[in-house]
């Protein structure tokens, strides 16, 4: 069982190794093809003896800083799109508020950006919803069975709602359509008989083991 979720975020200096790995690439491919006799210094011996491994080498390089760049822009436009769909929420309040459902139950496993992504999603909602139960479903053979190629699963009060990934319009209109869970003590403190006159004397519970009502006793009778 895992109750963490973990966000993907970049190593730092990971842009630089990438920029260093292309430009060094780039710049043997263009020493290999222009010669290097109008440099002020002189190469190794094995460019000379060995050239082709030197073009392999420059090769490698360009090819790994563009992989390690693609995974940096990736990474920094998922996080720009997190961040616009953060102050869409914040813009995005219903008009009851308060907590719906009593469990929230995600299932996921390791190295599963969409479980990270569902995670991320279901924190911009905390206000209205439970704290959610990770559970790693190689925990149980029965949930890989499952759940093994359709993970994450969100559920709430036991009852699947989500697979693969939330869908954020449709989690509004959950949030939305649900009732709010009021808590017992909210409901054991209601006060007075009941009968909304304002000129009514009767006395109100001042704790939960007292009668929220007075019964015969109402003035108002």
């Amino acid at each position: 069982m895992s109750t963490i979720a973990h966000t993907e975020e970049l190593p730092k200096g990971l842009p630089f190794l990438g920029n260093t790995m292309l430009f060094l690439g780039l710049g043997i491919l263009a020493l290999s093809l222009t010669g290097t006799e109008w440099l002020p210094f002189n190469m190794p011996r094995s460019w000379y003896q060995s050239p082709s491994i030197w073009k392999l080498l420059a090769l490698c390089l360009s090819c790994g800083g563009v992989a390690v760049l693609k995974q940096v822009s990736s990474t920094e436009m998922k996080h720009a799109e997190r961040n616009r769909g953060t102050q869409q929420n914040e813009d995005w309040i219903p008009e009851e508020q308060g907590q719906r459902f009593e469990t929230l139950t995600v299932y996921t496993k390791e190295n599963c950006p969409l479980c990270e992504e569902a995670a991320e999603i279901l924190e911009d909602y905390a206000a209205y919803l439970p704290t959610a139960e990770f559970i790693d479903i190689y925990s149980d053979p029965a949930l890989v069975k499952q759940f093994g190629t359709c993970v994450p699963v969100v559920s709430f009060d036991g009852k699947i709602r989500f697979r693969g990934r939330i869908n954020e319009v449709l989690l509004r209109r959950l949030i939305v359509a649900s009732p709010v869970i009021v808590s017992p003590v909210i409901q054991g403190t209601k006060s007075g008989c009941g009968c909304n006159k304002q000129s009514c004397g009767c006395k109100r519970p001042t704790s939960q083991t007292e009668s929220t009502g007075c019964g015969s006793n109402c003035r108002c009778a």
